[in-house]
């Protein structure tokens, strides 16, 4: 027989060893805890409170006739999401909103529980990330900050509120001061209209941290590695300590990443600051051996790590802190010809990005994010330039991190330009065409010794709280313009102490630092629309050479049922009007003419919308595949190209791969297409074809398959090439023959195919025997206008195809996806075919949706399947409809 006695006696030991853990835990009188006060909070316009502060805090106040809000949140939002302004975005609703409401401060109020608070013991403090622009804070009736020194957009502030905390029940009083002339807050510039209220509001987190008598904060993981072997990469973990105790305290800090361990012993004076420490020359741990990379969209996995911290003393727990980081290394450097352009890795990068802003109202919608953030990745876009510091707190950042998008943070324009400022900007005749950088050095705003030390204190806080995301590839410190030397020298002071691990860009515009050197970056457009042919013809201006900072073809209409969601019935048609240059941008591009006029010069005048809507799409496709296409085609030249912009901050015509309701454009596929890691390429100028390699590996035998047919779809040229080509390279496989006859429209069918014959790449083109012309003796900053049109109208009386399609609907756990098969049965080309996934027969589209293509073209008796994907959140899978149109189907087709 086996006695169990010694299992028992070992079982009971361990289990009094854990009851005397827990007890002592319970009854060390610290608890660690972190909470984002996001709910109950309500909110009033001053003018209409009357209460005192005391009666405002007392815990039988009830904000009855106040507004029910969530933060973060601007006041707007909070009033627009609680019904009070209804459907602002339709129509001029937004105009309508009076402005007089938010010219003085509002209350926001928000009550949160404590429990057994130890004020020996323990410290409480409020981590306030964002407010706009100025605070009164109270806790408990308590004033425990005061609008002249809590202020400033980007200013993040922690409040001691150990003392003023109660057991139980506790009352936060926020007074929040709208921003007034010469503050420098977030903005929109030229992009939408300003809402009335000016973002006043906690537009970021309020968290209530809860440590023991020592604290962490602002964790921070350096990564570093040879670039040249990848092999192994060195890190280095700091954190600071805050003694608040009057007395000295001795304190481990430990740190565990996956299976290493870190261990240091500090002691602290009263009320000590100080930053701690482990490096790899200490810890031989922190050298990892075949490290897993952090790699950009498209080549490789945007690898990620977690460390964890905790701080204690005496084995009492007193705070924690889990951080997520990347292994990778960002260079920068200037070519030949003075071109800024980018490594990671030690692989030079092709920065193809699009410019992302926020919600108008600075609302947060984390769903939303997520889904944007995979149409980017879908596109084969490896990056977003954030001219803002945006975000309502780190989610998208996050999701940056996790699907390997490059970002580029730095300040907006907003405050480079008096007018935005709320100040005026009087231009001189005559220089209203000036350059960006020209203009900016005439009529920029002069910052004055006290502004400067807000910027560089901005700046600061930004960097200490974005540090650790391994997708932020720089810090811009200017958008049209560049810091003053002083200012600029406290930027790279700020990253030398908090942030060595990234380069500094002194502007996104081309500018000369006399402490940096040259930005190697160009802003020069266009923001209009501009044809296919420009992109590879110019050589002056936003051509495919550099790096554009900020560029793209201007307006990008959505389709149909967008449109009708922001515009009256009564305003849909014609589409020039006012209500249509409402939903435009500003100043310059208060309307889409110039688009319009292209459009119909191009593809023929609509009769009616539906038609507007399907040539725009077309129109869309046509005209951003090609800046993106020749910025891959002209690398090493090029280094980089950011799509001005990636989305709207509301509903509108322009700058947008899809649009506010997140209905994907024609500009979205063309994106899509031209974003190929492995790609077959038009050059419209030259007129020659392209195959690229964007990826870390060299491809062997893979064959291009190149047919040019006419416009009866007759084969006039064909060609198929076995290919070779190393990675990250470009060769020129041919030159197309000449396009004959007049008004004559052609097709050119581009695929790639691997060893085995599988389809890598398609690309399918449209062609005008007139093509388009510039107009280079004209010049406007903006854009460059044309002389003549490519002539399209042919494709209005193309003959009608009886393309034939069929279903089939597969759940994947929290997803649908949906496989269409298209077949074209004719000898007839079937072109630019539009897909739309829908809610039903009669329903409205299904979005976000995931679209392996669309507007597509069909060669004669050729077949392709397309899938989609979309949430199974508020889908039903029997109600799921595909409803299939294009230009010369013979009618359209519902699945």
């Amino acid at each position: 027989m086996i006695s169990h006695k010694p299992f028992l006696t070992n079982l009971l030991l361990s289990f009094a060893l854990l009851v005397s853990l827990f007890l002592s835990g319970c009854t060390s009188g610290v608890r660690v805890e972190e909470r984002t006060l996001s709910e109950n909070w309500t909110i009033a316009s001053t003018k209409e409170v009357n209460e005192s502060v005391q009666q405002l805090s007392a815990d039988n106040f009830s904000p009855a006739n106040w507004v029910k809000a969530a933060v973060p949140t601007t006041v707007l939002g909070a009033l627009v999401e609680a019904g009070i302004h209804k459907d602002p975005f339709f129509g001029k609703n937004l105009e309508a909103i009076p402005r007089a409401p938010f010219e003085n401060p509002w209350w926001f109020r928000t009550t949160f529980e404590v429990d057994g608070f130890n004020y020996d013991q323990e410290q409480l403090r409020l981590l306030v990330d964002g407010i706009n622009y100025r605070a009164d804070f109270w806790l408990n009736g308590q004033q425990i900050a005061s609008q002249d020194s809590l202020y400033g957009a980007f200013r993040q502030f922690e409040l001691d509120i150990s003392g003023v905390t109660k057991t139980g029940k506790n009352t936060l009083l926020v007074k929040v001061y709208p921003p007034q002339v010469r503050d420098f807050y977030m903005g929109f510039v030229d992009w939408a209209p300003t809402p009335p209220d000016h973002y006043m509001g906690i537009y970021r987190e309020i968290r209530l941290k809860r440590t023991g008598k020592v604290s962490m904060t602002t964790p921070f993981v350096q990564s570093d590695l040879d670039p040249q072997k990848l092999t192994e990469a060195t890190l280095t973990v700091s954190t600071e300590l805050i003694n608040h105790s009057d007395a000295a305290r001795t304190v481990v800090v430990k740190g565990t990443l996956e299976n290493s361990t870190l261990q240091k012993e500090v002691t602290l004076a009263p009320h000590q600051k100080t930053e701690v420490g482990f490096s790899p020359e200490e810890f031989e741990q922190l050298r990892i051996n075949n490290p897993r990379l952090w790699w950009p969209n498209g080549l490789g996995n945007p690898e990620l790590y977690t460390i964890q911290l905790e701080l204690s003393e005496e084995g009492t727990l007193l705070d924690q802190h889990q951080t997520r980081f990347g292994i990778r290394k960002i260079e920068t450097y200037l070519n030949d010809k003075g071109v800024r352009g980018y490594k990671v890795n030690g692989r030079e990068v092709l920065i193809k990005s699009g410019g992302w802003v926020d919600d108008l109202f600075l609302r947060y919608m984390p769903e939303k994010d997520a889904a944007q953030i995979r149409y980017v990745k879908e596109m084969n876009l490896n990056s977003l330039r954030f001219e803002g510091f945006w975000g309502n707190n780190q989610h998208i950042y996050d999701l940056c991190d996790e699907n390997g998008i490059l970002l580029m943070v730095g300040w907006s324009c907003q405050w480079e330009w008096p007018d935005y400022l709320g100040l005026e900007l009087n231009i001189k005749p005559g220089d209203e065409n000036l350059p960006i950088n020209e203009g900016v050095d005439l009529y920029a705003v002069k910052l004055t010794p006290s502004e400067e030390t807000l910027l560089s204190d901005y700046f600061r806080d930004q960097v200490k709280w974005l540090r650790n995301h391994p997708s932020i590839f720089t810090w811009a410190g200017g958008s049209d313009a560049m810091p003053k030397p002083g200012l600029e020298k406290r930027y790279l002071e700020t990253l030398r102490k908090y942030d060595p691990t990234r380069p500094f860009l002194v502007s996104a515009g081309d500018f000369k630092s006399e402490v940096t050197g040259s930005s190697g970056m160009k802003m020069n457009g266009p923001y209009e629309y501009v044809p296919p042919v420009y992109w590879y013809e110019d050589k002056k201006l936003g051509g495919a050479f550099g790096f554009n900072s900020e560029t793209g073809p201007g307006p990008q209409v959505p389709p149909l049922e967008s449109i009708r969601k922001m515009i009256p019935e009564a305003d849909l048609w014609p589409p020039d009007n006012s209500q249509w240059n409402y939903h435009s941008g500003r100043k310059d591009f208060n309307s889409i003419g110039v688009y319009l006029t292209a459009l119909n010069n191009k593809y023929g005048t609509p009769k009616n919308l539906e038609e507007l809507a399907l040539k725009a799409q077309l129109m869309n496709y046509e005209a951003i595949r090609p800046m993106f296409e020749a910025f891959v085609v002209n690398r090493p030249a090029a280094t980089g190209v950011v799509q001005w912009m990636l989305n709207s901050p509301w509903p509108e015509f322009y700058w947008q791969l899809y649009d506010y309701y997140l209905m994907p454009t024609g500009a979205y596929y063309g994106t899509k297409k031209a974003g190929q890691p492995r790609n077959l390429i038009y050059d419209y100028h030259h007129h020659t074809i392209h195959v690229s390699n964007d990826t870390r590996e060299p491809i062997s035998n893979f064959r291009a398959e190149i047919q040019l047919l006419d416009q009866q779809s007759r084969v006039v040229m064909r060609k198929d090439t076995v290919l070779r080509v190393g990675e990250n390279k470009v060769l020129e496989l041919m030159q197309l023959p000449a396009l004959t006859g007049a008004q004559q429209v052609y097709f050119l069918d581009l695929k790639l195919k691997d060893e085995a014959g599988n389809a890598v790449a398609e690309n399918f083109y449209w062609l005008a025997s007139r093509p388009d012309l510039l107009d280079w003796s004209k010049y406007f900053w903006y854009y460059t206008p044309q002389k003549q049109y490519a002539d399209f109208t042919a494709l209005n009386t193309l003959p009608r195809v009886p393309v034939q399609a069929e279903k089939k609907v597969v759940r994947h756990e929290d997803e649908y996806e949906v496989a269409v098969t298209l077949k074209n049965p004719s000898d007839k080309v079937a072109f630019f075919v539009e897909l739309e996934l829908a809610q039903g027969p009669d329903g409205s589209a299904v979005l976000p949706v995931f679209w392996s293509d669309n507007y597509v073209s069909l060669l004669p008796g050729e077949s392709k399947t397309l899938t989609v994907r979309c949430s199974s959140k508020n889908t039903d899978q029997k109600g799921l409809a595909v409803r299939v149109k294009g230009y010369n189907l013979q009618k359209p087709l519902l699945l």
